[in-house]
């Protein structure tokens, strides 16, 4: 039996190893062991958990939330919010940095995906950028570290996943992730300011003019209310996360549609069609580890973990630095819900019987995966803010874009250790939402 409980990791990681994408190489994994522990029965049951699984309706805030970035991609939602943060903005000393950061935080209460945010901030923010002075380095550094945000500030897709696997209040996943969110905007804007001043090139900006202001404020405060119509009602208990995406999508396409008109009937088809594919892509991957995730469950491999580390009476402090560990070695292969997915089967014994606070863990693991957004070899946001850097005629390269964004990945585990110094940052707003 003991061999028997590998087999299902061990194979994953040889599938993963040979190139084999990695929702194939979960499910395939997670297939074989369901037929070692059930034989034939193994089709029925891997059916039976997969439509368990999928018909929850927390999952279907996913598709909601993609939509709703989409909407804001292709109706230019990010540019008016960045206008209205660099008119305010510009005249500080790295202020069209800073307001890079925020414009990628606000966002970030939007979508949901960290890779999105990247992408869409770099298409209009890295020319504006380097206009004033920035380095290439610096200015691409912003946009991965900023698109980073996404899977912290809430909405975020792989809290979702979370609550779904770990059976954890949505809700609070969400808003546990507002006060860390915060703090790494102020230290990213610190670091920016401080980056600029040492910037050879940089150049004196004009303070934009008051009309210059409200016509900035005028078209941004639509975007702006956006994530308050998210973030009020999730608090006060009003909505549950499935409702407030399906309004925020709700509201993208009438803010895009009638008040920006930046988006025409037609555009609306497509527009399906891209946010359909994104769904497909992550409900792939969720049923790939649901099915690894159920079989390494009846194999009893999380048990067996826990039972090693209980029984040697580690602290469990010793078993968080542990995950931080191999969190941060997958992010060097894998994308962050993969991780996640892969991990929360695994470690979730052993969280319960430390009696580690799920919500307080569940930061800790977004964290560590939005440095793992940062790094190579797969670094999805490397990659995304290269693709739009070439697309705008630079010529960039990866190890420009990783020297740029090293010291925002030095800031994310410096935040990392500060949370789990301090869990009540993250567990403060959760302990005092209404429900």
């Amino acid at each position: 039996m003991d061999f028997i409980i590998i087999i299902p990791a061990t194979l994953m990681i040889f599938l993963l190893l040979i190139g084999t994408p990695v929702p194939v190489a979960l499910g395939f994994a997670g297939m074989a062991g369901l037929y070692a522990l059930t034989g034939n029965g193994a089709m029925v049951v891997s059916a039976k958990v997969l439509f368990d699984t999928l018909n929850d309706f927390i999952l279907l805030a996913i598709p909601l939330f993609i939509l709703m970035g989409t909407v804001l991609a292709k109706g230019g939602v990010g540019e008016k919010l960045y206008r209205l943060f660099d008119v305010f903005l510009r005249q500080i000393p790295g202020g069209l940095g800073i307001a890079t950061v925020l414009t990628c935080a606000v966002l970030a209460a939007m979508c949901g995906t960290s890779v999105a945010v990247a992408a869409m901030v770099g298409s209009f923010a890295i020319n504006n950028l380097l206009k004033y002075g920035y380095s290439f380095s610096l200015a691409v550094g912003i946009c991965v570290a900023g698109g980073a945000l996404g899977i912290l500030i809430p909405p975020s897709v792989p809290m979702i996943v979370y609550s779904a696997f770990v059976r954890e209040s949505a809700g609070k996943l969400f808003m546990a992730g507002v006060i860390p969110g915060i703090i790494a905007v102020i230290i990213f804007s610190f670091y920016v300011a401080w980056a600029y001043l040492r910037q050879p090139d940089r150049k004196k900006v004009e303070p934009a003019t008051w009309g210059e202001k409200w016509v900035a404020l005028k078209e941004g405060i639509w975007a702006v209310l956006i994530p308050v119509g998210i973030l009020v009602p999730l608090y006060a208990g009003l909505a549950t996360p499935t409702e407030i995406a399906a309004l925020g999508a709700m509201w993208a396409f009438v803010v895009s549609i009638f008040i920006y008109r930046t988006i025409g009937l037609k555009d609306i088809i497509p527009i399906l069609k891209e946010a359909l594919t994104g769904t497909v892509m992550v409900t792939f991957i969720i049923c790939g580890a649901v099915l690894f995730g159920n079989a390494v469950t009846q194999l009893g491999l999380g048990r067996a973990i826990s039972d090693f580390f209980v029984a040697s009476d580690f602290s469990p402090w010793v078993f968080i630095l542990a995950t931080m560990v191999i969190i941060m070695i997958l992010g060097c292969f894998l994308e962050g819900a993969s991780i996640m997915l892969i991990m929360i089967p695994v470690i979730l014994p052993t969280l319960l019987s430390y009696k580690l606070d799920l919500i307080w863990y569940a930061v800790l693991m977004v964290i560590n995966i939005e440095v793992g957004l940062l790094t190579p070899p797969v670094g999805l946001n490397l990659y995304a803010v290269d693709g739009v850097a070439k697309g705008l005629g630079f010529s960039s390269n990866l190890s420009i874009v990783i020297r740029g964004s090293w010291p925002f990945m030095a800031l994310y585990l410096m935040l990392l250790v500060v949370i789990a110094l301090f869990p009540l940052l993250a567990t403060w707003i959760p302990a005092h939402m209404m429900r």
